[in-house]
């Protein structure tokens, strides 16, 4: 074959290759990536036992274990310790207003009092772990609504790299979230946080599981920066739901 006819079939092949490329790839912007993955189908309700794992950057940790109910696509959410017994009965109640707006508080068993989390303490540390309150309702509810969102890149997968910033107006502490989202799954494998320009967290999503035919995210880990902590949260015995009654999501049955 001459070095022409050589050259010239390299450069069909590689169009070729090329095409295929952008065959496989099914998105082209930010948002259509996060609209898929918010339509992706997931429980309405579901009921799920967490197990965190604190861990110190010098490399002390300890376990906490977690009863969670989660009604309305995530609008609505209640954690209540279960173990150690230091921590047994603390509890949080998340709801979604009719704004969008989130309204969180936190029950202290040992001090017998509920706690409202203000829009302005969203980003403090969810019961001492690197997740805050925020990532701990957004794990359930998701960002999309949120956040409006721009195509960084495509890596071979296809894996779409995904900047996402905050709308105005949006209840969220953070300057931007860059997530690594495969599109086999429209789970992300990866979430940046930043605030203030620096990246502040990082949190990495290891495994999930088939649970009645839905995909869900079972073993997460947040880490946070500067301090070199990590949290680690294991899902496990998911119960998916018709309905969850409305009592469960009030400041009652949070006490109880």
């Amino acid at each position: 074959m001459s070095s022409r006819r050589r050259i010239a079939l390299l450069t069909v092949l590689s169009i070729a290759g090329t095409l295929g490329l952008a065959q496989a790839q099914k998105y082209t912007t930010g948002e259509e990536v996060m609209n898929a993955v918010d339509a992706k189908p997931t429980p309405s309700n579901l009921i799920t036992t967490m197990t965190m794992t604190i861990t110190t950057a010098s490399g002390q940790s300890l376990t906490r274990q977690m009863q969670v109910w989660s009604a309305d696509d995530g609008n609505k959410e209640v954690v209540k310790f279960t173990a150690p017994a230091d921590i047994k009965g603390s509890g949080f109640l998340s709801t979604t207003l009719p704004d969008g707006s989130k309204q969180s508080m936190i029950y202290l068993p040992a001090l017998d009092r509920t706690r409202r989390i203000a829009s302005g303490q969203q980003q403090e540390s969810f019961f001492g772990s690197d997740f805050s309150y925020e990532d701990i309702t957004d794990l359930q509810s998701g960002t999309n609504k949120k956040y409006d969102s721009k195509l960084l890149k495509t890596d071979p997968g296809p894996v779409y790299v995904v900047e996402a910033t905050p709308r105005p107006g949006a209840d969220t502490a953070y300057d931007k979230l860059v997530l690594q989202i495969p599109e086999a799954t429209l789970i992300p494998t990866k979430i940046e946080f930043y605030r203030d320009g620096s990246l502040l967290k990082v949190m990495t999503i290891h495994k999930t599981v088939e649970v009645g035919g839905y995909t869900l995210p079972s073993d997460f880990e947040m880490k946070t920066v500067a301090s070199g902590s990590t949290t680690t949260i294991q899902e496990s015995d998911f119960q998916v739901q018709d309905s969850i009654p409305d009592e469960v999501f009030t400041e009652r049955f949070l006490r109880r």
